[in-house]
């Protein structure tokens, strides 16, 4: 399969239920939980509010941005430290979603908190997983992005197979995704157009594309979990 097919499968899959999607991957974006996609962050600062816009999830960037969040945390500490604490397990949430939507069983607004129990495992996974991306980093930027790559399916992964801890899952995400990571920067590769077209609209188009890009990725799992026999766990 290809990065149109995807994409086809992404729409088709949207074509009934976009305003709930939109719905739902906005509020994924205010708890720091999407798959993929821009992060909107709020930060207040004395006399301004904006918002930091980024393709980093919220414990990413405060790895890699320690004294902004230092600054902002004194500033506005719940708004700041929320996304942190959900984003998570809050993608466990949105990983249901998006495979209730593509596998057609049935969606609705709360499967979005649907592994809020799971607070602990959702976490550890999206700190691990990002903490390794980090660290390779540091060795170069291809390094870096790579390593993104390798472990893009464990909120998928964890969502499915409940029974995994977050180490397990991205161990599982790794022996998945060998022999895939091209595939999935080329799907990723796809959007560029899009998102050029959203930093047009100041960003609103993000609306759309950040459901549209996540049930790509939906679809993008299941392909390369049936496939894996690592599926059989």
């Amino acid at each position: 399969m290809f990065a149109k097919d995807y994409r086809r499968l992404a729409r088709k899959n949207l074509q009934s239920n976009w305003m709930l999607s939109v719905g739902v991957a906005t509020i994924a974006c205010l708890l720091g939980g999407l798959i993929v996609g821009h992060i909107f962050w709020p930060v207040i600062e004395p006399k301004v509010r904006h918002y930091i816009i980024t393709d980093q999830d919220p414990i990413t960037y405060a790895v890699t941005h320690p004294g902004e969040v230092i600054r902002n945390f004194r500033l506005s500490w719940v708004l700041n430290l929320v996304p942190l604490i959900l984003g998570g397990v809050t993608q466990l949430g949105y990983a249901q979603y998006l495979l209730n939507q593509h596998d057609h069983r049935g969606i609705q607004f709360n499967d979005l908190f649907s592994n809020f129990d799971r607070f602990g495992a959702g976490f550890c996974q999206a700190f691990l997983r990002n903490m390794y991306v980090f660290l390779w980093g540091l060795l170069f930027i291809v390094p870096g992005i790579i390593a993104g790559y390798r472990y893009a399916m464990t909120p998928f992964i964890m969502a499915e197979h409940p029974q995994l801890t977050a180490s397990e899952a991205i161990r599982a995400s790794k022996k998945m995704m060998r022999g895939n990571k091209w595939a999935l920067f080329c799907l990723d590769f796809s959007f560029f157009g899009w998102a050029l077209l959203c930093a047009l609209t100041l960003n609103i188009g993000n609306l759309w594309l950040n459901p549209y890009r996540n049930a790509a990725y939906a679809a993008f799992y299941r392909r390369v979990s049936v496939s894996d026999p690592y599926n059989e766990m």
